[in-house]
């Protein structure tokens, strides 16, 4: 299967992750070690890219648009995807493996689950 080439990295997905748990630009800045200015123009360019408003903000709110549910609960996906990447590269790979996949099948299966999560907080 052929990919053509993402628009973002898995440090943006991280931003959007951090935005939509903390639900604070500042926090969320904070929590992943960059400015805030660094971390909302990142995510000016992901919504750019994907075509969709990710966060409402105002001066006192930051709050999930429909769309951005499902944007974060497969960025939760990729994430976990590419932790259980490293994971199964420093160990060996004989039963690892096996329980790498039956651990990313379980995530994938409840990224529904975990949208109405944000649904609710929303």
């Amino acid at each position: 299967m052929k990919y053509s080439t993402i628009g973002f990295s898995f440090r943006d997905l991280q931003y959007i992750v951090a935005v939509a748990e903390e639900l604070n630009f500042h926090k969320a800045a904070t929590r992943c070690c960059v400015s805030q200015s660094t971390l909302s123009i990142q995510l000016k360019k992901c919504e750019a890219y994907l075509g969709v408003t990710l966060f409402t903000r105002t001066h006192h709110s930051v709050s999930l648009t429909p769309e951005s549910v499902e944007v974060v609960a497969f960025a939760r996906v990729a994430l976990e995807a590419a932790q259980l990447i490293k994971d199964s590269a420093t160990r060996s790979a004989t039963s690892s493996s096996y329980r790498a996949r039956l651990k990313l099948a379980r995530t994938v299966l409840d990224s529904k689950d975990q949208s109405r999560l944000f649904l609710r907080r929303a």
